[in-house]
């Protein structure tokens, strides 16, 4: 590879701010340079990606070794990475997912495409029956510490993404659930009322590899709209819904 050839056109195009003439250049390189050149400068990874067709910023970014690819995620805005992840070859995007904890991976889960997503979810081990399979992650997630004002704003901001406002749940820095209320039971006390004093750690929820029949048991005996789903560390990773 002619690698300081590429590299000092890239600098600069990229000084002269020539995003156009950039684009058409990267695009005419061969894959494995590109992946070379990420490599070379992890942190212009982002005016690489955004400046390269989707298709062929998902082939070199399936290339690189995984702690590279975490870094490149980490300087993408999210809009381009839902756009990477949807590109992505499943079983590619599947083997980078396993890599990484599972707070990160829900995150991501939550970019793909309704297909994408079940694909992205069968890949990943649950089974066809199993409540993993039909999880969403669009819930609404607050922490303990936060005061019910705080909450209600965050409702606001993020409740036109989740699938239900009517159940909110509480989980830790490690997004393991703590608990869940009802939307109306923060509508009814002071807007400086702690979440964590309104707390009985009583909640009912599901694992994502329990069965979706027994599911529905679960629905009918705790009369909920929705359940939060979990992993074997009681991370909420999705909930599901009545319907």
């Amino acid at each position: 590879m002619e690698n300081e050839a590429l590299l000092e056109k890239f600098q600069t195009l990229t000084g002269e701010k020539n995003y156009s003439e950039l684009s058409v250049y990267l695009d005419d390189q061969l894959i494995t340079d590109i992946a070379e050149l990420i490599h070379e400068v992890p942190d212009d990874a982002d005016g690489i990606i955004n400046n390269l067709s989707i298709g062929r910023a998902a082939a070199a970014f399936r290339i690189l070794d995984f702690p590279l690819q975490e870094d490149v995620i980490h300087t993408l805005p999210p809009p381009k990475i839902a756009e990477l992840m949807n590109e992505l070859p499943a079983d590619d995007r599947t083997a980078f997912l396993e890599e990484l904890p599972s707070e990160a991976v829900k995150e991501l889960i939550k970019l793909l495409d309704p297909e994408e997503r079940r694909i992205t979810l069968s890949l990943l081990g649950y089974k066809e029956n199993s409540v993993g399979r039909i999880m969403t992650p669009d819930y609404i997630a607050v922490r303990e510490e936060w005061t019910v004002k705080e909450v209600l704003d965050y409702i606001r901001e993020h409740g036109k993404d989740s699938e239900t406002i009517d159940v909110i749940y509480v989980i830790d820095e490690k997004g393991q659930l703590l608990d869940d209320f009802r939307i109306r039971e923060f509508l009814l006390v002071s807007t400086d009322t702690v979440v964590h004093t309104l707390m009985d750690d009583r909640f009912v929820s599901l694992h994502t590899n329990d069965d979706q029949e027994e599911a529905i048991q679960v629905f009918r005996m705790e009369n909920r709209v929705a359940l939060p789903v979990v992993d074997d560390q009681g991370v909420l990773l999705g909930i599901v819904t009545i319907d």
